[in-house]
């Protein structure tokens, strides 16, 4: 009862971002516990991409999106040469290099990476980052529409 009294004690505004971000929630729940789960039992080769279609004009579907949308290692400094040009035979400017093989050889083109747990830290915040806007946006899209009927009301009165 007191949650009641304390949601009620709220202006117009306040409770439309309330209800926006529990919104937001049950719709992330619904789509992890429900949507997904029978999704992947009718279609088991893979999600076709019109299924995503809900998920994605809901927002939520940038949670699973994130890995892609936030760039490797953006918190990172690189740190870790990565070799993505390999070759038995020495090229002008390349570098001695031993394959994934153990095989020796040289590295005609390298490029610098982030640290593997430097990587999946950024990744995590950018995760988190990510589900910290879409719970903000639906926040003011609460709050907008609780406004506009804080208006609406004020106006007739």
């Amino acid at each position: 009862m007191n949650m009641k009294k304390w949601f009620h004690s709220k202006k117009l505004w306040e409770r439309g971002g309330i209800v926006g971000v529990i919104v937001c929630f049950v719709l992330f729940l619904f789509h992890i516990l429900i949507y997904f789960p029978i999704v992947n039992t009718i279609f088991r080769d893979g999600i076709p991409d019109w299924a995503l279609f809900f998920p994605t004009i809901t927002g939520q579907a940038f949670l699973f999106f994130a890995g892609f949308i936030v760039p490797y290692g953006f918190l990172c400094n690189l740190t870790v040469p990565v070799c993505n040009e390999w070759s038995l035979f020495p090229e002008p400017g390349s570098v001695p290099w031993t394959s994934i093989n153990g095989q020796s050889g040289y590295c005609a083109v390298q490029t610098m990476s982030p640290t593997s747990a430097c990587a999946d830290l950024s990744q995590a915040v950018g995760f988190v980052g990510i589900a910290i806007l879409l719970v903000v946006a639906y926040f003011v899209i609460g709050a907008v529409i609780g406004k506009m009927i804080e208006i609406r009301k004020a106006k007739r009165q």
